[in-house]
């Protein structure tokens, strides 16, 4: 395990066991889709999303499955400068919970018991103690009922059959459906910005998973690659159940996020070098930044980096990869070409966008595609090298013009 991962002490109900490794896919639901409760979507929309409105009761009542009321302790609230940290991450903790029951299932599935028993303990052993304070200072039962749960999920896994396995995995996401609704107020569980948060720590998370788990395009750790792909599809599921309620201003940014997903899962899938699943995890969470108006520090739960540069100071980060892209291509390191690409968008025009758009979204969209697009699509064509450096020609007039703009 990474330095990136708590280090859980064990909950007083949870034992030990061992564990091992294998490769497979899953599908999951997210917030607004819980396994078995749905939580109330929010009507709230402006064009840049926040918590709550001014007038909105930041004490939020949530709403149990009978359907009677319960109020959030403080520490559990939403502010309006954002999503509540501590709410925030308690939530993420619990879907990674559900990631690793996903993939304790489908391994069942396949008869490796091994890699069951190994997703079976990751909750206890790297998760629990991060929620347990939250479930024992609101409500003692609901703690206990899931830690013996969660053990006993782990000690049954060479006695029972799959169909058996899962619906112990069932019972366990019903008690984790119930404690969402239980503890966590249902007007952040419908917010798109708190979605947003969980969405970003979620990635986070996997990214660090992932960089455990591949080198030189080979798996070295199988059950950390699967976690990376667990986190990965709730993380997706969360986004894509909560995008309905982001403001039609922001469709540009959606639709990013959604192609950004299409090539993590691409690269997740392709065993791609964790630098560059690191980077395309970087855009979606600067693309939830700008949709959600919040600083990716906030997202992520991070402490705030260094002042961000200024934009041109970026723009010149483009033009520099450029120059290197073309030495590349024309030494015939498509890869190298297309790696650089990803970069000179995801990690540098990225934070251009914005300033640009304000003073001339045209020419910030038209040199969005020439080089998130029309580039890659062009070295993935292998176009003659005297078309790539016309194309980049292009891009560098564009960015000649953005500077001009954002110097006046």
């Amino acid at each position: 395990m990474n330095e990136h991962k708590k280090t859980n002490h064990r909950s007083p109900y949870l034992g030990i066991f061992g564990a091992m490794v294998l490769v497979t896919l899953l599908s999951s639901s997210g917030l607004y889709a819980l396994t078995y409760g749905d939580h109330p979507q929010s009507e709230q929309q402006s064009a840049r999303i926040i918590v709550a409105s001014t007038d909105q009761n930041m004490t939020g009542a949530a709403t149990s499955p009978n359907g009677t009321g319960s109020t959030a302790n403080e520490t559990m609230t939403a502010t309006a400068t954002g999503p509540n940290a501590t709410i925030a991450e308690f939530v993420s903790n619990i879907e990674q919970i559900r990631g690793h029951l996903d993939q304790a299932r489908i391994n069942k599935e396949s008869g490796n018991d091994s890699l069951t028993t190994a997703h079976t303990l990751h909750p206890i052993e790297e998760i629990y103690a991060s929620i347990e304070e939250q479930l024992v200072s609101q409500n003692a039962t609901l703690n206990e009922t899931l830690s013996v749960a969660l053990q006993d999920l782990s000690s049954s896994v060479p006695n029972v059959d799959a169909e058996q396995f899962g619906d112990q995995v069932n019972s366990i996401n019903m008690q984790l459906d119930n404690i969402e609704q239980t503890l966590v107020p249902g007007s952040d569980l419908s917010n798109p910005t708190f979605n947003a948060s969980v969405v970003a720590r979620l990635l986070d998370i996997a990214g660090h998973e992932y960089e455990e788990a591949v080198a030189n395009g080979t798996i070295i750790a199988m059950v950390e690659y699967q976690d990376g792909q667990a986190f990965i599809q709730r993380a997706q599921s969360i986004f894509n159940s909560s995008a309905g309620n982001i403001n039609q201003s922001m469709a540009h940014e959606v639709e990013e996020v959604n192609m950004f997903f299409t090539g993590l899962n691409n690269a997740i899938n392709n065993l791609d070098d964790p630098a560059n699943v690191e980077t395309t995890i970087n855009g979606i969470i600067h693309e939830l930044a700008e949709i959600t108006g919040l600083a990716e520090s906030q997202l992520t739960g991070e402490e705030a980096g260094a002042e961000e540069q200024d934009p041109i100071a970026f723009i010149n980060n483009v033009k520099s990869l450029l120059t290197e892209l073309a030495a590349a291509y024309r030494a015939q390191d498509y890869q190298g070409a297309e790696n650089i690409a990803i970069e000179a968008y995801l990690e540098n025009y990225e934070f251009v966008e914005a300033p640009l758009a304000e003073l001339d979204r045209e020419l910030m969209e038209q040199t969005e595609v020439l080089l998130r697009e029309e580039l890659r699509q062009m070295i993935t064509n292998r176009a003659p090298i005297d078309q790539i450096e016309h194309h980049i020609g292009l891009i560098n007039a564009n960015l000649d013009r953005a500077t001009q703009l954002l110097s006046q």
